[in-house]
């Protein structure tokens, strides 16, 4: 039998096998059916972030202080070695219809969603990764004489999904006592800026000193605005 791969030779015990689920982008936690068993261990995954910062423009300084601006999404990327050689029976060496054509339905636009799914991706001990795919990439390594794919590698990446009220849920940044950056739009003011995240129309000083606005009656659409955090009192 071909190795499995991702694992330590001589271990007796059986592997545990990584799965894809599918779930709907607004049911936290899904306990639906997997879409997707991997038929052999992910040989290598690896999970990223970026981070993005704003420089603060103050004459006289060597390098800019930074502020913080957002979070960027993580990422999750899986590859994994799908192998059917092995099997007695041709039909079910075929891994492009045993395994692969579901892969692709990770890419394609449901019909009651309008989007591609939802998807965690699980392996035993690790932490579950839920997010949408961004790549997928499969390579056909092995066919039988007719052309039929028995091997393949194959290449995903999930971009991390989280709806806006489960990140609301999980963290405390929309309180006052928390600095942030804000983004100027068309219409904005500084006392309709305080207004939203101090609930004080009034402070609209603290954010003109905290930007060095000369005129603070001149906001251009995408600046991004320090917000300072107001002391905890």
């Amino acid at each position: 039998m071909f190795p499995m791969p991702g694992l330590s030779p001589g271990r007796d015990a059986a592997p545990v096998l990584a799965t894809l689920i599918v779930r709907p982008p607004r049911s936290v936690p899904y306990s639906g059916p997997p879409l997707l068993v991997f038929p052999v261990n992910p040989t290598e995954y690896a999970v990223s972030k970026a981070v993005t910062y704003a420089e603060i423009g103050v004459p006289g300084l060597d390098a800019p202080p930074l502020q913080f601006v957002r979070g960027g999404a993580r990422t999750l990327k899986v590859d994994a070695l799908v192998d059917a050689a092995e099997e007695p029976d041709p039909p079910r060496r075929n891994v492009q219809s045993r395994w692969l054509d579901t892969f692709q339905q990770l890419t394609l636009r449901q019909s009651n969603t309008h989007a591609p799914p939802v998807v965690t991706f699980v392996w035993g001990a690790n932490p579950p990764f839920t997010g949408v795919t961004d790549s997928l990439s499969v390579s056909y390594v092995l066919f039988d004489r007719d052309g039929t794919p028995t091997r393949a590698k194959v290449s995903l990446t999930l971009k991390e999904f989280r709806t806006a009220e489960e990140q609301q849920l999980a963290s405390a940044t929309s309180s006052p006592t928390v600095e942030k950056v804000w983004t100027v739009r068309r219409g904005d003011s500084l006392s309709s800026i305080a207004a939203a995240v101090y609930r004080d129309a009034g402070r609209w000083r603290e954010l003109a000193a905290a930007n060095g606005l000369v005129d603070p009656r001149r906001l251009a659409p995408g600046t991004a605005l320090v917000v300072p955090a107001l002391e905890r009192g």
